[in-house]
């Protein structure tokens, strides 16, 4: 089973948006993928459509309070299961976060999911802390969304180096999937700016292809309680993003195997 860390150290750079789309993508790609929320602030759920801390998740988890099968949340597409961060109160997130970092209950949740996923897409917190530094020692992989503006990437470097650390000292297998450009505007110079030091600057591979624009569509879809892809009858053409997007990941993730030549293919047999 893959566990796939979404992780960014600046908030607000679309990594909600991008595990929820994406891990629809991969279900409907075949694969039984589960997203796992590991925020407190629970805005994977909002974007679902549930009241704030409607339902038990990984809180009542760490608390024994629930079973884990009794929280797994199931969606219209069978290949596609949801595990929200449950009903934490805002004056206890400290302790929800310490005993999320510390305690043994999430290893033991992906451990007990292997059997039954291909893919875990973990919604990381904002920044460098606790739980986002647990996330990355049981991960296998991590994808890194980076806005298109200057302060992102200035503070890119910053999540590099907890990853080194984090092969260094606890998850040597730990694996960057790559960078995803999202909230680009094609019209703003400064995210030209940023993708065009993205695409020189970095090596060969680390940048996705996919590019995630900045568009009214994600806010109407979250409004909605809808991923991109189930907001309408027929999805709008700037969900195709993340079929191109989950395209990307599993190609990285299991890699074709090298052809002996690159010769012509004949049409006919």
């Amino acid at each position: 089973m893959y566990v796939i860390a979404v992780a960014s150290q600046k908030g607000g750079v679309g990594k909600t948006t991008i595990s929820l789309n994406l891990g629809l993508a991969l279900a409907r790609a075949g694969h039984r993928a589960l997203i796992l929320e590991l925020d407190a602030q629970g805005s994977l759920g909002l974007s679902l459509g549930l009241a704030d801390r409607a339902r038990p998740g990984v809180a009542e988890l760490l608390t024994g309070v629930e079973r884990l099968e009794s929280v797994l949340l199931r969606t219209r597409d069978p290949q596609l299961q949801v595990l929200t961060v449950g009903r934490v109160d805002p004056t206890t997130v400290a302790g929800f976060e310490e005993a999320l970092a510390r305690g043994p209950v999430l290893p033991s949740v992906i451990a007990r999911l292997a059997p039954d996923f291909d893919l875990v897409v973990m919604d990381c917190p904002a920044g460098l802390g606790k739980v986002t530094t647990r996330a990355l020692e049981i991960a296998t992989h991590v994808l890194l969304p980076l806005q298109a503006e200057p302060l992102a990437l200035r503070s890119v470097g910053q999540m590099l180096a907890l990853i080194d650390r984090v092969r260094a000292e606890k998850n040597p297998r730990l694996s960057v999937l790559g960078m995803v450009l999202s909230m680009f505007d094609r019209q703003a110079s400064a995210s030209l700016e940023v993708a065009e030091t993205l695409w020189t600057k970095f090596p060969d591979g680390i940048i996705l292809d996919s590019v995630v624009p900045r568009d009214e569509a994600f806010l109407e879809a979250s409004l909605r309680g809808a991923p991109l892809l189930l907001m309408q009858k027929r999805p709008p053409p700037l969900a195709r993003i993340f079929d191109q997007l989950a395209n990307d990941v599993l190609v990285r993730l299991e890699p074709a195997p090298a052809e002996d030549d690159d010769d012509p293919i004949p049409l006919l047999v």
